[in-house]
């Protein structure tokens, strides 16, 4: 199948140069299935790589239908289980969220120690009280329905209205406007957090958006996000059809250099970049090879939980997958 659309060419996203060249060409678009095929350029003055000539703003919605993964609702976390103790353990003890903890201050101190990584990447941000959380690109809800629990007034933006109904139906989220962020009315410095996850790689105008963010938040406020990183291992050995690329859905290919200069550009300081400890790069990547029983080998159990697992946690120690999330504070 192949979808009809409008491409336009851009100059670089981050410098507005127009002086590329390109990083990988005959991409096909992999997420849905279709019979389109992209090019991937490198900027060669600040190294942004971006998806160009890229899909219009007006006719990208071909490639996100109603069945697409971004909008699917999964199985939540149930209160009384033994990973959401720890979990609001920590949060009592050292984010200082009012909730009350199951377990005392020594293990909350050996909890942190044993998967404060695990939290970090998970984008809880230190409580304030009364605060207020936008979340850009909040899909179904789950992120927003978890941090209302934990006491934030929390705010949503999504552009797909089945994903919209399920949030305000089903979860019971009152404050998602079902828009795109450039169309998002708010007064400025109205917000204490906002969360962006796996978002800025799908706008047409990241440094505008990221500047408008800064211009929401309160005197320093705190931006969350987390993007697929291109040059993390997974994208270096699968190249073209790495499960993170996903031309031409992701318009923007960022690494930690240029994620952390567009958002210095917008009026952040970046506090913090934490790569994230998932095998869902490797193995999904894998079913686009015409060797099938590779990626049958590697999504199986005992290779997951045996090899991969450990491996992509190394991985991430050392800053090398292909996901990382970023913590930056309104200057």
């Amino acid at each position: 199948m192949k979808l009809d659309y409008k491409l336009e060419t851009i100059n670089c996203p981050l410098c507005g140069k127009n002086n590329y060249e390109p990083y990988l060409t005959n991409v096909k678009e992999l997420y849905n299935g279709t019979d389109n095929y992209f090019t991937v350029v490198k900027c060669c003055d600040c190294g942004m790589v971006f998806t160009n000539p890229r899909p219009t703003k007006d006719s990208i919605g071909v490639f996100y239908p109603d069945s697409a993964g971004y909008y699917q609702p999964k199985k939540r976390n149930k209160e009384n289980t033994i990973e959401e103790k720890i979990k609001r353990t920590i949060l009592a003890h050292y984010y200082s969220y009012k909730i009350k903890a199951p377990f005392g201050k020594f293990l909350a101190f050996l909890f942190k120690k044993l998967i404060g990584r695990k939290l970090a990447v998970s984008h809880i941000s230190n409580y304030v009280e009364g605060g207020k959380l936008l979340d850009i690109g909040c899909s179904w809800g789950q992120y927003l329905s978890e941090m209302a629990y934990y006491g934030w007034d929390v705010y949503g933006i999504e552009i797909n209205k089945k994903a919209v109904d399920h949030a305000k139906n089903v979860l019971g989220m009152k404050n998602i406007d079902n828009c795109s962020f450039e169309e998002y009315q708010c007064q400025d410095n109205f917000f204490d957090v906002i969360h962006m996850s796996m978002a800025v790689e799908h706008l047409h105008d990241p440094l505008g958006c990221l500047k408008r963010a800064h211009n929401l938040l309160k005197k320093n406020g705190k931006l969350i996000i987390s993007v697929p990183d291109i040059s993390g291992f997974e994208a270096r050995i699968y190249g073209k059809i790495a499960y993170t690329l996903q031309a031409p859905q992701h318009l923007n290919h960022f690494t930690p250099g240029t994620i952390t200069a567009m958002l210095n550009k917008s009026g952040f300081n970046v506090e913090r970049i934490i790569h994230q400890s998932s095998g869902k790069d490797l193995i999904e990547s894998a079913k686009y090879l015409d060797n099938k029983l590779l990626h049958n080998i590697l999504k199986s159990p005992p290779i997951k939980k045996l090899f991969i697992k450990p491996f992509a946690f190394l991985l991430a120690k050392c800053g090398k997958t292909s996901r990382m999330s970023v913590y930056a504070t309104k200057n």
